[in-house]
């Protein structure tokens, strides 16, 4: 590196460091957290099934739709099919965000979320919840979501803004939880997509990504961008980070990265391996699959108080977590975050295990330890809050070059997916089949060999740009 280029890169480090001290602006406030309204619709549905599967074993006709108890392959069908089709569809379709521009995409993914959302809520068999549960989740928002976030976003904010995908998800966790109990499954479905009418009203006023609008050549819509999303900095320094984005601009639009072209560079394919390792830690904990059937799951363990009184409990622990995640995670580091949380989450997740294996035994122990769930999941949720949870969306985001961003998550968020999928379906049939002790033994041991593969391989991206994060990429292919 020239000493030019070189004093050229402590320049802007230096303008970034003075600049940092500032409070966001607003604006950017606002953007960032419109789109979240997606994240939330998109929690909510996700634990849909825990307070509506308790009402779907019900006899009584007039609470359950469709007439009958469901059976345990449908909880798993219902359960598993739409984590699974949300493979098919996050791994094609975001890469039409490189197209049509990360907001045209988004607005059109919540218009498709709130049709199919409403078609749920009027479903009165199990095929067709399933399949307008795979319609909400197929066009795959979460990823351009995190994209959003990370391209409006400045180095010194971006794990920040990158973990409020985390923290919106918990927080319709947290919705679906409080309301399903209280409503028909109708009505509550209806309640829980209602919140997409507002986003599809109120994004449609926030501006494309600046980094998309230079990739395609609109320089002064990106400036304009820009001077909203950065309100609180002076025209040299719009000028500053109009000049840092052609620096790293993207390709053109005919030249955009393909599936095909993460082969072509080493550091693209450490960019997937890298990004898998927080993703399949997350979903190989747990935790997703655990919230998917939370009420029923803690209604099992045989406590004193209800399931869905103890899935609110948890939940807002879970959030709580979330939030104070994304306000120290600029400052301790994604993979320090990374490897306590994947730690922390093993211990309590390995003693309910304990738990459930003496409930198997019928353990007069048991009579002495009906605490042990609630606390154990408050102290799993916790541990998982406070890394495994918000972060790895930000790193996968984060790690691939510009041209590859959206193929690059689309892909990772598949394999993960997969996961998840095989996990959810299995979930239920192994539990039943072998008990929950041998679930939850499995998820602690994965957490384990989590941080330790974390801690070994993945980089440190705190307060780093997106060409710096290339940069080490790069040195790591060469090694």
């Amino acid at each position: 590196m020239d000493n030019k280029k070189y004093e050229n890169i402590q320049k802007e480090k230096t303008q970034s460091s003075s600049t940092s001290r500032k409070p966001d602006a607003l604006f950017l406030y606002i953007s960032v957290l419109t789109v979240q309204i997606l994240s939330i619709a998109s929690g909510a549905s996700m634990v849909w099934t825990s307070p509506v599967l308790g009402k779907l074993y019900s006899n009584d006709t007039e609470v359950n739709p469709i007439g009958r108890p469901i059976t345990t392959i449908e909880v798993s069908m219902l359960a598993g099919i739409p984590t699974f089709t949300n493979i098919l569809g996050g791994f094609f379709l975001p890469k039409l965000s490189d197209i049509f521009g990360r907001k045209r995409y988004l607005l059109c993914s919540g218009l498709v979320m709130l049709l199919s959302g409403v078609g749920l809520a009027f479903s009165e068999s199990v095929l067709l919840m399933i399949i307008t549960r795979c319609i909400f989740g197929f066009p795959g928002a979460w990823i351009v979501i995190c994209l959003y976030a990370a391209e409006v976003s400045e180095d010194h904010n971006r794990g920040k803004f990158g973990c409020y995908f985390g923290i919106f998800h918990q927080m319709g966790h947290l919705f679906g939880f409080v309301v399903g109990p209280f409503f028909s499954v109708k009505y509550f479905t209806l309640i829980i997509t209602s919140p997409l009418l507002i986003f599809v009203v109120v994004f449609m006023l926030v501006p494309e990504t600046p980094m998309y609008l230079l990739a395609i050549g609109r320089e002064n819509d990106c400036k304009t961008a820009l001077r909203k999303l950065r309100s609180n900095k002076e025209e040299e320094e719009i000028e500053s980070a109009l000049k840092k984005l052609k620096e790293s601009q993207m390709k053109p639009k005919e030249e955009q990265g393909k599936i095909t072209d993460l082969i072509k560079k080493r550091e693209s394919i450490l960019a997937v391996l890298l990004g898998l390792i927080p993703v399949l830690t997350k979903y190989c904990s747990g935790v997703t699959v655990l919230f998917t059937f939370l009420a029923p799951f803690l209604d099992q363990a045989g406590t004193s108080l209800s399931g869905d009184i103890m899935a609110i409990i948890i939940a807002v622990f879970k959030i709580t977590f979330f939030i104070l995640t994304s306000l120290f995670v600029d400052r301790f580091g994604r993979r320090k975050m990374l490897v306590i949380s994947s730690t922390g989450t093993a211990i309590p997740l390995f003693l309910l295990g304990i738990y459930f294996y003496l409930q198997s035994i019928d353990s007069s122990l048991i009579a002495y330890l009906q605490w042990i769930p609630l606390t154990c999941l408050i102290f799993t949720v916790c541990c998982f809050g406070s890394g495994l949870g918000p972060i790895p969306l930000a790193v996968v985001s984060e790690l691939p070059s510009a041209d590859l961003r959206a193929v690059t998550s689309s892909l990772v968020h598949s394999i993960g997916s997969v996961v998840a999928f095989l996990l959810t379906f299995l979930y239920p049939l192994v539990s039943e089949s072998l008990g929950n002790h041998w679930c939850m033994w499995w998820f602690s041991i994965n957490c384990v060999v989590g941080a330790i593969v974390t801690y070994f391989f993945l980089p440190e991206t705190k307060g780093k740009s997106f060409d710096e994060i290339q940069e080490i990429l790069r040195n790591y292919a060469k090694k």
